[in-house]
């Protein structure tokens, strides 16, 4: 998928589910997490300047995944937030952003590691948009064993009448009702603090 078509979906819908790319079920290893983010950053920071520009910001997100890495080193951001999830019966992960890092990618992705309905029941992806004096928009992001969700960490722009305006996005897993849900989360900067 182009850059363009990355946009598109996420201008359209805030989020965009990539089917069973992670099927064949080689979890559990922090090599993935890296492979992720090196094989995922060159478009989504295609993606990330094109937001950066509709909000004029300065500057641009660098092409290749380890120098914007280093960036965030140098910035003081040492800790990768990425990390494999485990929720059992009765867990949940209330609503929440990551982006508040000094340089934190406007990206992320979530994936689901284990089958709904099969290895568990509830545990949905939900996502909250907050658009100015409307109401909050929730949106329930339909994962299966495999699929990877895309959306933004934080704010994102969409077009308005005069201009593009930023709404946030926060997200959340509802609770976990049976089994156990595995999963992953995956960013792109570096955090300041574990």
């Amino acid at each position: 998928m182009t850059p363009a078509d990355l946009l598109e979906h996420l201008d359209e819908d805030g989020f965009l589910i990539l089917p069973g790319y992670l099927e064949n079920g080689r979890f559990g290893s922090s090599g993935l997490l890296h492979t992720l983010q090196a094989t995922f950053y060159p478009a989504l920071a295609e993606v990330a300047n094109q937001w950066r520009a509709r909000f004029d910001q300065p500057g641009r997100y660098p092409e290749q995944f380890l120098q914007f890495q280093a960036q965030c080193r140098a910035a003081g951001q040492h800790h990768d937030p990425s990390h494999f999830t485990r929720l059992d019966a009765q867990d949940y992960r209330p609503l929440r952003h990551r982006g508040t890092d000094t340089l934190a990618f406007p990206l992320q992705l979530s994936a689901l590691l284990s089958s709904p309905g099969e290895d568990f029941s509830g545990g949905e992806l939900l996502l909250t948009e907050q658009r100015p004096r409307m109401q909050s928009r929730p949106v329930v992001v339909p994962l299966r064993r495999g699929d990877i969700a895309l959306f933004p960490c934080q704010r994102r722009p969409v077009a308005g009448g005069n201009g593009y305006y930023p709404i946030t996005t926060r997200q959340a897993v509802s609770r976990v009702r049976s089994g156990q849900r595995l999963g992953l989360e995956l960013y792109f900067h570096l955090a300041a603090a574990p």
